[in-house]
């Protein structure tokens, strides 16, 4: 079975085991934007009833709403070397299931997306739309678009984002985060959500002795010898590197969660849009 097939099917058991009435998605809320409180009427949903105010005024009153707010959903996925990598799977692949998965659910709550696939520069682009059939076509670009020889530009992708969404969304950024990126002044107009991709053995480093590695950013290959001592020099660099990008996020106001390669997506992906 291809790994593209999997994805589908896994992505739609895990819809199907989370679902809550109408909405078949990680995110959270029905999307109404509230307008006022008023006295309950029997044409109202009962829903809507507001409890809190109903015991204070001794009467039923509800939360009145405008019309459905329509979330613009921004999706970015950083097409880096450095996916091409993991012990339990690759990150590649988890970086496709969670895009598979944002995209699905917030076409599920019938919310635009657009999307984006980016290294040193944008690699495919494609436009706000609604229709359930992108999603196919968003797992083909991300298998076709070879992660191998590639890095991610940071300056430019935030002068990217800035210029291409004009109106105020959620971003939701997926990729692995070897590097700092700058997303305070993108944070000031939208809402950041991202999504870091790991695993376990690229943060806690077990191996010794000869190896021949390759870096798959820039194709070079090393022969290296690991001791002791450069396994806890390893380690430590990737802890101080989180803490300086969590520090950055937290400074700008943006949420994020790591999602691991052995993680249940789905539930790591919930709690990265519920932070």
């Amino acid at each position: 079975m291809s790994n593209k097939i999997k994805l589908d099917i896994r992505t739609k058991r895990n819809l199907f085991l989370n679902t809550t009435g109408e909405h078949k998605s990680v995110f959270n809320g029905d999307g109404l934007d509230f307008r006022e409180i008023r006295e309950y009427d029997t044409s109202d949903d009962i829903r809507h009833i507001n409890w809190k105010v109903t015991a204070r005024r001794g009467t039923a009153s509800v939360n009145i709403f405008n019309e459905d707010k329509q979330l613009n959903i921004v999706l970015v996925y950083l097409n880096s070397g450095s996916l091409y990598f993991g012990s339990i799977k690759s990150k590649q692949d988890t970086a496709i299931e969670i895009l598979n998965l944002l995209a699905s659910s917030a076409l599920q709550k019938n919310d635009l997306i657009s999307t984006t696939f980016f290294s040193k520069d944008e690699q495919k682009f494609f436009k706000a739309t609604k229709n359930k059939k992108i999603v196919n076509q968003l797992i083909d670009t991300a298998y076709e678009l070879d992660p191998i020889g590639n890095t991610i530009d940071y300056k430019k992708l935030g002068l990217y984002l800035a210029n291409k969404i004009k109106k105020k969304s959620l971003i939701f950024i997926i990729g692995d985060f070897l590097e700092i990126p700058d997303f305070k002044f993108l944070s000031k107009k939208h809402e950041i959500y991202c999504a870091i991709v790991r695993d376990n053995l690229e943060e806690d480093l077990k191996l010794s002795g000869e190896y021949n590695f390759i870096n798959t950013n820039n194709k070079e290959e090393d022969l290296i010898y690991l001791d002791d001592a450069a396994i806890v020099k390893y380690n430590k660099l990737m802890r101080e590197h989180d803490q300086k990008l969590f520090s950055h996020f937290v400074k700008s106001r943006i949420k994020y969660h790591k999602i691991y390669t052995s993680d249940n997506v789905f539930k790591s992906l919930s709690k990265l849009v519920k932070a």
